[in-house]
């Protein structure tokens, strides 16, 4: 939201100066960003830059088997545009919360971001047999108590999978399904999923190996099979050096505390700037909280915002003197 509406406040505070630039500016409301009920996540972005067909996104179903052309035709925000059209623009500027605390704790006002981090998602599916709770643990083919293991891996892989630089990297379960679900009965199947994240292109791939590797020796010796399986991966993306410039130019002119930062969480500007020059802009959050209903900025920390991502928009738009 931060995002859209200073971008409206660019665009009415040009209107209302009667200012206008060399080159047309564009705001764009991005569906999808998050992915929570319809993966994967940046659906507008990646069906613009052609990372999706648009059939194949507007096919996606959630949980409950809805999918995501219909729900949109049901609110009536099914438009009729051709998203590959967004290609044709010239650059990408977005100004988005930093969703972490370093530039909170730092008393900084502004991120410019340089770079995203790689990420690779994947799922796991456990599976053994069902057995009771009363029956004998010798012999079980229990999916929870060989799951659980596998969990606990994901965060020691982050941790010990270092870069040159020994930059640690990043894993996350953040779903967990049990089958049956039963208080007195050990699983027969376990699914989650995972989330590497990391500097390291390299690093990454051996987090993603180590884990299919663990998958394998748990198989093995708790005679059930365990599955790791890619859905979704997104590289290295560095953001255009002469925007990333231009947003540096604007916070030292203004006086702003600031850093270079790269982000270890998806955005729009990631998929777009893989066909068109894009920079993102960070501004600080409360306890980096984000998702949450309580998350929240300060209107100093939106202004600051604002005022970069304004500056770099106009350096790169053109504004006409008269």
């Amino acid at each position: 939201m931060l995002g859209v509406l200073a971008g409206l406040e660019v665009m009415r505070a040009l209107h209302e100066a009667g200012a206008e630039t060399e080159a047309p500016l564009l705001l764009i409301n991005w569906t999808n960003e998050e992915g929570a009920r319809f993966a994967p996540p940046m659906m507008g972005s990646g069906a613009a830059m052609g990372l999706f067909t648009e059939a194949e996104i507007l096919a996606k179903r959630d949980q409950a088997g809805l999918a995501f052309g219909d729900e949109l035709k049901r609110i009536g925000w099914q438009g009729e545009a051709d998203p590959a059209e967004l290609q044709k623009v010239g650059a990408y500027l977005e100004l988005h919360i930093e969703q972490g605390k370093q530039l909170e704790d730092a008393g900084l006002d502004v991120g410019v971001v340089t770079h995203a981090l790689a990420q690779s998602w994947y799922e796991v599916t456990v599976e053994g047999e069902d057995a009771h709770g009363g029956s004998p643990m010798a012999g079980r083919r229990d999916a929870m108590m060989a799951a659980a293991p596998l969990i606990a891996a994901v965060e020691e892989l982050a941790l010990t999978t270092l870069a040159p630089d020994g930059e640690k990297g990043r894993g996350t379960v953040g779903v967990v399904e049990v089958y049956p679900s039963s208080r007195n009965v050990a699983p027969s199947r376990v699914f989650f999923s995972v989330d590497f994240r990391h500097s390291d292109p390299e690093a990454l791939a051996r987090m993603g190996a180590a884990l299919t590797a663990r998958a394998a020796e748990i198989s093995a010796a708790r005679k059930v099979t365990a599955t790791v399986t890619p859905f979704w991966h997104s590289p290295l993306t560095p953001f255009d050096a002469a925007l990333i410039e231009r947003a540096r130019a604007s916070a030292t002119a203004r006086g702003l505390k600031w850093q270079d930062m790269p982000t270890a969480i998806g955005h729009d500007a990631v998929y777009m700037a893989r066909k068109v020059p894009s920079v993102m802009i960070f501004c600080p959050c409360h306890g980096g909280l984000s998702h949450n209903e309580a998350e929240s900025i300060t209107p100093e920390w939106a202004t600051a915002g604002l005022q970069v991502l304004a500056d770099a928009a106009l350096a790169t738009a053109g504004l006409v003197r008269r």
